[in-house]
């Protein structure tokens, strides 16, 4: 009687299950291009972010060579100056990782991502109306906050907005534009002075602001938010029409209910997340004392100092499009290989490449001194001293190491920590773990920028740095 009863209920149960309509494959395409037209609409602030962090490629070797701001009068910078213009970032970081993380719990992603606006355009501001040299650094800590608000708001936009199937994908594309950003910021160094740079990031920030206005709220934060009948309209159109928008919605209820109620230091107590924090923090930590972002913001420099024959800026570019080139092959193969693996190949050919750039520093400061000694028949005497050094280093290894090193950083260990970070975490909290561990990878980052390549360039020199990185 109770197996009948049973198998009466699950009858009833299939019974009442929505028979969805399957979705035509044009369809299907057609709605997914549209996915990735919102998900490159919300990257433009990457675009801006990355103009931001790589300012200093063309700037600071002008700045050494052309000291003058925009009224025509002489500026003067010293070389610590200097350095902090690429590292004073990460500083800012933190404040803006912390507040921008609160507005993208409270307010929305997309309006979040909206009042960027005004960190960039005050960045900006003081960055091309600089008189002297203490402005022009308040600038780059403003820059700063727009780079770790960018990253919280945006990161966490991006992630939600399409397919699970195409998401690693997806999450991508800002990698992609970030490349595309750098090599933007250095071919301006070819046309415009460094103060006129900002007026191109102003621009590309309130173009960003005109985009999200077209653009929805994230379904995810609309759902925790008890919006559900807008969040069911976004979803609607998001995920087509086979999709179970009711299912959909009750799995975020479900997976965010506990979470919603519970303080940040309560979600802690959840032994996955904290586990998932873990995994996090290393993976940025791992990311910034690699040497990535070092190279990044000093990639002019380098190639200043290790002697290319090949203007810096047309090398910087080069690199940034062999990068460019490798964002574009993990938006095609990073769901189908895996994060794992993808991170693993590209630490192992990172490592390779800091060995070979290593040895060659080495080789190439490397002097040695030998004595001269004479003999007068029954003695030896030493008469002096003659310096030996190895000549005729190619002066092309810098260049293609940087190449191979940031197309393999590309597929793995750039993307790879930016994308499990938005993945490993529940939605009501996905804005939380952010803005609490990312100012320990901006710590991590201002460290690995100023200190630690600081020190080995008044040791050695700034491309020497690279030996440190590789035991690091």
């Amino acid at each position: 009687m109770e197996e009948a009863e049973e198998k009466q209920s699950e009858r009833l149960t299939v019974e009442h299950v929505p028979q969805l309509p399957k979705e035509p494959e044009v369809k299907r395409k057609k709605r997914i291009f549209m996915q990735v037209l919102m998900v490159l609409g919300a990257s433009i602030g990457h675009l801006g972010l990355a103009v931001v962090a790589a300012w200093p490629n063309p700037a600071i070797p002008e700045l050494q060579r052309n000291n003058t701001n925009i009224y025509g009068s002489y500026m003067s910078l010293n070389s610590w100056q200097l350095d902090m213009l690429g590292s004073l970032v990460s500083l800012g970081n933190l404040p803006g990782t912390w507040i921008w993380g609160l507005l993208v719990a409270n307010i929305g992603r997309r309006r979040s991502m909206m009042f960027l606006i005004v960190p960039y355009s005050i960045g900006w501001g003081l960055v091309a109306f600089a008189p002297n040299a203490p402005v022009l650094l308040a600038g780059r800590f403003f820059h700063g906050i727009c780079i770790g608000a960018t990253f919280v708001s945006a990161s966490t936009y991006i992630i939600e907005l399409p397919d699970t199937s195409v998401r690693g994908a997806m999450a991508t594309i800002p990698s992609l534009v970030l490349s595309c950003g750098f090599i933007l910021a250095t071919g301006l160094g070819l046309c415009f002075r460094w103060f006129e740079i900002a007026f191109v990031g102003v621009f590309i920030i309130v173009l960003q602001v005109m985009v999200l206005l077209v653009l929805p709220e994230s379904p995810s934060y609309l759902a925790i938010k008890d919006r559900e009948n807008e969040a069911r309209v976004v979803l609607k159109k998001l995920r087509g029409p086979s999709a179970d928008i009711s299912q959909e919605l009750q799995d975020l209820k479900k997976q965010n209910q506990d979470k919603i109620e519970g303080s940040f230091f309560k979600v802690l107590q959840d032994t996955d997340i904290l586990k998932s924090l873990g995994i996090i923090t290393v993976l940025f930590f791992v990311q910034n004392f690699c040497g990535l972002m070092v190279f990044i913001v000093n990639m002019t420099r380098i190639f200043i100092e290790a002697g290319s024959t090949l203007d810096e800026k047309v090398s910087s570019i080069l690199v940034f499009f062999v990068q460019a080139a490798g964002n574009l092959l993990a938006c095609l193969y990073l769901d189908r290989f895996g994060r794992k693996l993808c991170l693993i190949a590209s630490l192992a050919v990172m490592t390779m490449c800091l060995m070979v750039m290593a040895v060659y520093h080495h080789l190439k400061n490397y002097t040695e001194v030998i004595d001269v000694v004479v003999s007068n028949g029954t003695d030896f005497t030493t008469t002096g001293t003659i310096t030996e050094s190895i000549d005729g280093m190619p002066t092309w290894v810098p260049l293609v190491c940087l190449m191979v090193y940031m197309f393999t950083s590309s597929i793995g260990a750039g993307p790879v920590p930016a994308l499990l970070n938005s993945e490993y975490f529940p939605t009501a909290v996905r804005s939380q773990p952010p803005y609490h561990h990312l100012p320990k990878s901006h710590v991590c980052n201002h460290l690995a920028k100023n200190h630690v390549c600081l020190l080995m360039h008044e040791l050695f020199s700034l491309p020497t740095a690279v030996q440190l990185f590789l035991y690091t």
